[in-house]
């Protein structure tokens, strides 16, 4: 096994294969796989455009077939990974816990445990981090910031400047894919069209 500690609270873990987080020594999370950046077509100038991107909008352009491993030709072994994902969390760590670094379904939920765990210094940008994500614009990480309920970790008035600060597309665009996520989460989609 192998194990690598990132602060006193973070560390990774080598476990039959599989990368797992630890915070506080409490598993709370399977690496699942490596997002490439191999290049495509036009490789040279994506580069210099994904150099002010955010992991989540980087996600997009980057290569997921590790996702399905079956499909993937290329094997790469388990310490590898292991390495590459402990790199991906020290590089997070020294950045301050910035969230553009990693993909903000592991960043916030990782940042909310350390919070509650008592890292100091998660929770001295944890706010500031939901409220400068939410101010970036991008709408996939607004509403994953508004479904996973981190707003209300906001004070009355951030959410209230944060909330005054909407453009009335953007907040009508918000409200559609929210709208969308609930009937999806109640199991159906209701098609609105008529016969």
């Amino acid at each position: 096994m192998s194990e690598f500690t990132i602060n006193n609270y973070l560390k990774l873990k080598l476990e039959n294969d599989i990368t797992y987080i630890y915070v506080n020594d409490v598993q709370v999370h399977q690496c699942k796989y490596l997002l490439l950046n191999l290049p495509k077509e036009d490789g040279d100038n994506l580069q210099e455009k994904q150099q002010d991107f955010t992991m989540d909008e980087q996600a997009s352009n980057l290569d997921h077939s590790l996702e399905l491993r079956e499909n993937f030709p290329l094997e790469i072994p388990p310490e590898t990974e292991f390495w590459a994902h402990c790199s991906n969390l020290q590089a997070w760590y020294e950045n301050n816990y910035d969230t553009r670094v990693l993909h903000s379904n592991l960043a916030f939920p990782l940042l909310k445990r350390l919070t509650e765990a008592g890292d100091e210094q998660a929770k001295q940008v944890f706010k500031d981090e939901i409220m400068k994500r939410f101010r970036s614009g991008n709408l996939n990480v607004m509403t994953f910031l508004i479904k996973e309920e981190y707003l209300k970790r906001l004070s009355i008035e951030e959410w209230e400047e944060l909330h005054d600060e909407l453009s009335f597309e953007t907040y009508k665009e918000l409200q559609k894919r929210l709208r969308e996520l609930s009937k999806i989460q109640e199991g159906f989609q209701i098609d609105n069209s008529s016969d």
